[in-house]
């Protein structure tokens, strides 16, 4: 059966118009906007790995590098039998991308698969193609949402691999390294509205527009992606919460600036923006550190979302508009201009009242996902009231009284109406929050003979009369205790148990009554958590029997055996240090974040290490001087605190305060000498003073108390290579190398090392190995840029990698003076001058 041949189109002059004809190409290209996905040189570092692997199923190789010439060479392998290497050019779609050197390969192999090696070449390309393709997405050419969380979950791998202590190698407390990244949820809120009107092709077309701008916006190390039909993110490695914040600011003022032209009614048509970003670990707390990599990542990526969700709702809130947009269809602006919103600030400054319910309970915006805890108290306050005369004039905000939250669930919480400014004024829907700090929020009611009120299921004061209560009762004594209770049922069998949680706080706060007596004066903390003050209870008591830590440990005790629920009970007496009696409170919630460390029973009196833990968790926060001050507090209660002198070394270091540091040192091993972290960290800041004999001492003496130091190996290969004694040196580093985790510590001063012997090809491999387990290695990135000018190669390659190399680490000199010669080769003098003056800043 024969095929029907298409016919011919008629012209013109046969009476009918015919139209251009459409290629059969074009005919079949889909109708939505997809990016082809090509191969650059940066692909070929970036994904090296894969073409090293796929190469090595062909041929085989002990050594191999990559090359960018300048100028192109011949399609064919170039086999240099004296140095035993084969150069293999990479030819894809007919443009040459670099040169595969393999270096140790056998002279029968070489001449045996060189006639169909450029064919391997090309195959292994097109894998790295596809590849690429499965990480991109087809519209935007962005990368797709898994690829992102997978460089996320990277970053949180590194990062916590610097939490651990020194003792175990896994930290190196002055390299310098910024341990914190962030992520910034881009949403185009009107793009939805887009497609309804205009279509989803020409939705795609904007999409495409959006990103080609966010991709220029962009810095060099950034990741950009598409992480849904309406959202995009980028992943900022070494971001903290300024820079972050500058970044997600000049982004949403540039995707604001994007239209492209309707072709209906012939008007430039743009969408809403607004921006959230999330740093870690600043904004993880508690038990989402011990989550697996990957579900951290989703999370940071969750608190990114929800802070660019709550952008929208605080613009509205400053434009006037319930919807956020402005006449021209942009996202209204918030205080700073720009609708943008960290998720540290979302608990400070985004909450509203969504609901209001009887009894004098509100329903609020702010839940656990916030890090909202209960007793957290917020001043409540508009500016949607009626204004007589039609004035323009911006509203000053009108107070409306203080709330305080009992119940926190994940996405909102129950807040009882502590206090109300103004009867005539109702806290209403869509009123504001503010946080307000421990000490200022409302302790003493007003109303005159007002009796206090108690909680109907425990029988307890409420949060606002306790705290009233306690204000007047602490100034009648001299010494007293409080203690904050919390309660948790999670993980145990339910026989024998309350089948309702409100039954089984009143059977708990029962039992507190009767084993506390009635001199105890309890109250509701929150949903979970009641609170007791004993007047005249110090922490032991008079013989070890009736002080606060044995009564709170039996009532562990009883509550498990009883009601089978787990109780973590902090604990804070007064007089203590130069603590005021208001301080108490706080104290209470150090004490039970030490308490929840503890085993059964799990009771926790501020004491030393209460104080560290609490100072512990300010450093990591970037709270250096509270912390200092919180680390002093901690040796003023124990001077034999050998963790709290050690940290306050460190925090002196980090300060460039080494000669306060090196005491705090010493006086840790004073204390408990031999201690592997307090000598290394004394070491190293007697190598960064150049006390290069003292410095080797003190790392040789780690080493003997922690034979596994990784960082201690590393440090005396580094006094050998700067004393030039490079045997000595590999050997350090090589041994380093062959303990767990070393290989990836080690390549970059292996490198570093073999460029000085003027090994260049050696020092190439070890940069890629270094490259491969961290692509964010600021110093491995400046040494790659240098080899590459060294070895006349490619300057724009170089170029790249110095530019990520400055804006991972801006304080790197040398990384602005490789920038610097990169740009005097490509002929860019100007910005080249600009380089060098930015080095000689540093």
């Amino acid at each position: 059966m024969s095929m029907k041949q298409p016919t011919a189109p008629r012209s013109a002059e046969s009476g009918v118009s015919a139209q251009p004809a459409v290629p059969a190409a074009d005919a079949c290209r889909p109708a939505r906007p997809e990016r082809h996905v090509s191969l650059t040189r940066r692909d070929l570092i970036a994904f090296e790995h894969r073409l090293r692997d796929a190469m090595a199923r062909v041929l085989s190789f002990k050594a191999y590098s990559l090359y960018f010439p300048r100028a192109a060479s011949g399609p064919e392998p170039l086999w240099l039998p004296q140095e035993r290497k084969l150069l293999v050019p990479l030819v894809h779609q007919g443009e040459q991308l670099g040169v595969f050197v393999a270096r140790g390969v056998a002279a029968r192999t070489a001449r045996a698969l060189s006639p169909v090696l450029p064919g391997v070449a090309a195959l292994c390309l097109e894998n790295l193609q596809l590849y690429k393709a499965s990480l991109t997405d087809p519209v935007t050419g962005l990368a797709t949402r898994q690829h992102l969380l997978d460089a996320i979950a990277r970053e949180v791998d590194c990062i916590r691999d610097c939490f651990s202590t020194a003792s175990e190698g896994k930290c190196d407390l002055a390299a310098g390294h910024r341990a914190s990244m962030g992520v910034i949820a881009v949403r185009l809120g009107s793009l939805r509205e887009v497609a309804r009107d205009h279509g989803y092709v020409f939705a795609d077309r904007l999409i495409a527009a959006l990103a080609e701008e966010l991709r220029n916006a962009a810095p060099e190390q950034a990741l950009a992606a598409r992480t849904g039909d309406f959202e995009f993110a980028l992943f900022v490695p070494a971001g903290t919460s300024g820079g972050c914040r500058k970044l997600a600011v000049e982004m949403v003022r540039r995707l604001r600036g994007v239209t492209i032209t309707c072709g209906l009614t012939d008007e430039p048509v743009g969408v809403a923006v607004s921006a959230g970003f999330a740093i870690y670990p600043q904004d993880m707390e508690g038990a989402a550190f011990a989550r697996d990599h990957g579900e951290q990542a989703r999370v940071l990526l969750r608190k990114a979302r929800l802070a660019a969700a709550v952008a929208v709702e605080a613009a509205a809130m400053h434009s006037g508009d319930a919807d956020g947009r402005t006449g021209d269809g942009r996202s209204g602006d918030a205080a700073s201009g720009v609708p943008v919103m960290g998720f540290s600030r979302i608990l400070a400054e985004g909450g509203r009242v969504l609901e209001t319910l009887p009894l004098s309970r509100v329903v609020v915006s702010l839940g656990g996902n916030m890090n909202a805890r209960e007793g957290q108290r917020f001043s409540v306050w508009s500016v949607a009231y009626p204004v007589r005369g039609g004035s323009q004039e911006p509203r000053q905000p009108l107070y409306k009284g203080e709330v305080v939250l009992m119940e926190v669930r994940d996405n909102t919480s129950l807040a009882e109406i502590m206090h109300v400014g103004d009867p005539t004024w109702s806290v209403e829907p869509g009123d504001r929050l503010t946080l307000l700090p421990e000490e200022k929020g409302v302790t003493v009611r007003d109303g005159g003979g007002e009796s206090p009120r108690t909680d109907p299921l425990t029988g307890l004061f409420r949060h606002g009369d306790f705290l009233a209560r306690w204000s007047a009762e602490r100034e009648t004594c001299d010494a007293f205790a409080l203690a904050l209770i919390r309660l948790s049922d999670e993980g145990r069998e339910p026989e024998g148990r309350a089948a309702h949680p409100e039954q089984l706080m009143a059977e708990a706060a029962q039992m507190c009554r009767d084993l506390l007596g009635p001199q105890a004066l309890g109250g509701r903390y929150g949903l979970n958590s009641l609170i007791f003050f004993h007047p005249g209870m110090t922490p032991d008591g008079a013989n070890g029997t009736d002080g606060a830590r044995a009564q709170y440990a039996a009532l562990c005790d009883e509550l498990e055996r009883r009601l089978r629920i787990g109780a973590a009970v902090g604990v804070a007496c007064h007089p203590y240090l130069s603590y005021r009696k208001a301080d108490a409170l706080e104290n209470c919630l150090k004490a039970l974040e030490y308490a929840m460390l503890l085993p059964a029973p799990r009771v926790g009196v501020l004491d030393s290490l209460a104080l560290n833990i609490s100072a512990d968790k300010r450093y990591s926060l970037g709270d250096t001087f509270g912390a200092i001050e919180e680390y002093k507090l901690a040796l003023l209660a124990d001077e034999n605190n050998t963790m709290a002198w050690n940290s306050l070394g460190v925090c002196m270091a980090g300060l460039g305060r080494h000669s306060e540091a090196r005491r705090h040192f010493g006086e840790a091993l004073a204390r408990k000498p031999g201690d592997p972290m307090a000598l290394y960290n004394l070491g190293t800041v007697c190598q960064s003073e150049g006390e290069t004999t003292e410095a080797r001492d003190c790392f040789r003496k780690c080493l003997r108390n922690a034979p596994g130091h990784v960082y201690a190996l590393i440090r005396l290969g580094q006094l050998a290579e700067g004393e030039k004694r490079f045997a000595q040196a590999r050997q350090y580093y090589t041994k380093a190398a062959k303990l767990d985790g070393g290989a990836a510590l080690t390549c970059r001063h292996l490198a570093r090392l073999c460029m000085r012997q003027g090994r260049p090809d050696e020092a190439r491999e070890h940069l890629h190995e270094a490259l491969l387990h961290n692509p964010q290695d600021a110093i491995a990135l400046q040494l790659m840029a240098r080899l590459y000018l060294d070895g006349g190669e490619d300057p724009e390659i170089a170029e790249v990698m110095a530019r990520q190399s400055v804006a991972l680490r801006p304080d790197l000199k040398q990384g602005w003076l490789e920038l610097a010669r990169a740009l005097q080769v490509r002929g860019r003098e100007h910005d080249a001058r600009e380089a060098l003056l930015r080095a000689g800043e540093r």
